[in-house]
């Protein structure tokens, strides 16, 4: 698993992550973990056409996502997910050992964890316990910015 990079954002593939993050990472693979883009075929197929030259693009459901990283894959896969319940679940199914959070929007309920990452309380508690499993768990929006790192309960 150390060739997979796992990233909550919830602009999923876009500017600072093709920019920044796929060169940084060396990936050769997107996987956007998401059940309601790989169900919808219009969204699946213009999510696959935004990635850069030379990278693979997929968008798949939590559990084919899970199944997919369970293989016996040499490639440099990042895989973003557009929420933290998302993470939540695709974590029931596979043993990731870091976490990045890049991008989670203001909405009702959240407050501003730091820059423009705004976390519910009760998001905040699943980061926590995430971190509890001994998976590095940090906030970082751009690969040269320093990692703010949650910590457990």
């Amino acid at each position: 698993m150390k060739n997979i990079f796992v990233r909550v954002d919830d602009r999923l593939l876009h500017g600072q992550v093709v920019v920044s993050w796929i060169p940084y990472l060396k990936a050769n693979e997107v996987v956007i973990a998401d059940d309601e883009y790989a169900n919808d075929e219009f969204m699946r197929e213009l999510i696959r056409s935004s990635g850069p030259e030379g990278v693979t693009v997929h968008v798949k459901t939590i559990d084919e996502t899970a199944a997919y990283l369970s293989d016996d894959n040499k490639n440099r896969i990042l895989v973003l997910l557009k929420s933290i319940n998302g993470l939540k679940e695709l974590l029931k199914k596979v043993k990731i050992s870091n976490i990045n959070i890049g991008g989670v929007g203001a909405a009702d309920g959240r407050k501003r964890y730091y820059n423009s990452i705004h976390l519910s309380d009760n998001e905040l508690n699943i980061l926590k316990d995430i971190a509890n499993d001994n998976i590095n768990v940090e906030v970082r929006i751009l690969p040269k910015d320093k990692a703010i790192v949650i910590k457990g309960n």
